[in-house]
């Protein structure tokens, strides 16, 4: 059932190396554009990195994951007619909406194939390492704030129009992680986030009215 299949998917962190085959990953991405899209724009594109080089890059701003076999970044091509209306804040969240559809298509479908994953937080201001000093934090944040960012080797951005190459209308979204488990998160025992990973009961994330958030 795909009730059974959704609490059974897991975060992996921890990967056995093991390659996933490329047209498992082709089928995943699929899956992804499948989602629905705000007014059907199907803005979304993909981008697959799965050789040793590129990955080893990837990790350098993430490097908490180990034994990784494919990583796919998720764009938002905001060079399509449609596309103009995130730059409307009425309008603003419809991508990072349709990203998090898409995400969770491609990762409940890997689940299925046997595939592990985990999805990563990403944009462009991403660093590869946190500055450990006051004056290196403030001078990352100016950068920010005056659009210079992007030059930085230690930048995402830099990353994506440097290294990898992207376009500029390519709007970097999310990314996932794709593998083999090395070591599954035991739900009933282990915790993240300052939570335990097991859910509590449907109950208690529902909203009551007339019910404050006190009860």
């Amino acid at each position: 059932m795909l009730q059974d299949l959704i609490k059974k998917r897991r975060s992996v962190r921890l990967f056995n190396g093991k390659k996933v085959p490329r047209e498992d990953i082709l089928s995943i991405i699929e899956a992804g554009t499948w989602a629905p899209t705000g007014c059907n724009n199907q803005e979304l594109r993909f981008l697959v990195l799965d050789d040793e080089k590129d990955i080893g890059e990837f990790i350098k701003f993430k490097p908490f994951f180990k034994g990784i076999s494919t990583v796919i970044l998720v764009f938002c091509d905001m060079s399509l007619p449609l596309s103009k209306m995130y730059h409307e804040k009425a309008s603003r969240s419809l991508q990072f909406i349709d990203t998090g559809l898409a995400l969770e298509n491609m990762v409940l479908y890997a689940k299925s194939l046997g595939i592990d994953s985990c999805v990563v937080n990403l944009s462009e201001y991403h660093f590869g390492q946190r500055e450990a000093s006051l004056i290196k934090k403030i001078i990352k944040q100016i950068k920010i704030v005056f659009g210079l960012h992007a030059s930085s080797k230690n930048n995402f951005e830099f990353f994506l129009r440097n290294y990898i190459r992207i376009g500029g209308n390519f709007k970097i979204m999310a990314g996932v992680v794709f593998g083999y488990a090395g070591r599954e998160p035991d739900i009933n025992k282990e915790m993240h986030g300052g939570k335990k990973i097991m859910r509590e009961k449907v109950d208690h994330y529902i909203i009551h009215k007339g019910r404050s958030d006190n009860g």
